[in-house]
């Protein structure tokens, strides 16, 4: 998440010249140490403003910000261009939100300081009454960071699947940073086995599951098909354990409300495959809903759905961004 996207716009170039990424490496953790420091104090409202404004300023002049605009367009055909821009805006001020929250993580999980409020639709209780662990999964809304919250807080034992920032500077900030969700983590590239081995001694799994997956199949996502990992699904359908949804919303500054709902069943009657293939159909279903509510908490700086195919939709023309 706090990758500079400015620099990560000169992608395979800079690895192949080890030294030029070092270096460049080193200006982005100096550039974002610096920004952290000089507008990550105050209070976490305060700080998460700053946040909001310095995305809205920053965001629209990026080149992922065409990115935002085509998945807006994707998911929304039908809204004026006007409103693209509008939501897209807000984006880009959610996002610089999330990346100065980073800096006050400690102080937004304080139970003390009452800036997340849990609302349990039946996945926690299930979890805690039966003993036995479970997998939650759920897209990139307001401050997803916070979802670990939710399950730590009454006891239930988490480890989190993260994506390992390549910059090893910003990892070691991430990682000090990190500490304040009191979870596990297992890197992404160790999920598939990572996530079974967590299961079976007894601690849940959380995960965000709503972005591109280039190894993932194709899956319904507000209407159109999206390359979505069956990971969480297949697993759950494997180990018979259940997959519970989760939204974050954001309630005011930096002050949540993360609401955990009841397990996707699998459907009855269908092999493991194809059981796995709808469950994560249901969950895509799910988190539309919950962006199509509210777009403008959605991260979507990345895109979600092959530009081709959101070309070849209705006859529409999408340049390549």
């Amino acid at each position: 998440m706090p990758h500079l996207y400015l620099l990560s716009a000169l992608g395979q170039r800079i690895d192949r010249v080890p030294a030029l990424r070092r270096r460049l490496w080193q200006v982005e953790g100096g550039i974002l140490a610096r920004l952290w420091q000089s507008l990550g104090q105050g209070d976490p409202d305060t700080v998460s403003d700053r946040g909001r404004r310095l995305g809205g300023l920053v965001g629209p002049a990026m080149r992922k910000h065409r990115h935002v605009l085509l998945n807006l367009a994707t998911a929304f055909p039908h809204w004026p261009q006007r409103q693209r821009e509008r939501v897209a805006a807000a984006i880009w001020g959610n996002m610089g939100r999330v990346l100065l929250e980073y800096t006050c993580l400690d102080r937004i999980c304080d139970p003390a300081e009452g800036r997340i409020r849990t609302i349990d639709l039946g996945g926690l209780d299930l979890v805690r009454r039966s003993g036995r662990p479970g997998i939650f999964v759920a897209p990139h809304l307001a401050n997803w960071n916070v979802l670990p919250v939710a399950a730590t807080s009454v006891g239930i034992p988490l480890t989190v699947v993260y994506r390992r920032q390549s910059n090893p500077a910003l990892e070691h900030l991430m990682t000090s940073w990190r500490g304040a969700l009191r979870c596990g983590f297992l890197e992404v590239g160790e999920a598939s086995r990572g996530m079974v081995r967590e299961l079976r001694a007894g601690t849940s799994i959380g995960l965000l599951m709503d972005q591109r997956n280039d190894r993932g199949v194709p899956v319904p996502f507000f209407g159109m098909p999206a390359e979505t990992t069956p990971i969480p699904a297949r697993v759950a359908v494997r180990l018979g354990v259940p997959l519970i949804p989760a939204r974050i919303e954001r309630r005011g500054g930096a002050r949540f409300v993360v609401t955990v709902h009841r397990p996707v069943e699998p459907a009855s009657g269908l092999a493991p495959g194809a059981a796995a293939l709808e469950l994560t159909a249901r969950v895509n279903a799910l988190f539309a809903g919950w962006i199509a509510a509210e777009p403008e908490q959605w991260l979507c700086v990345k895109r979600r759905w092959p530009w081709q195919r959101v070309r070849a939709l209705d006859g529409r023309k999408v340049r390549k961004p």
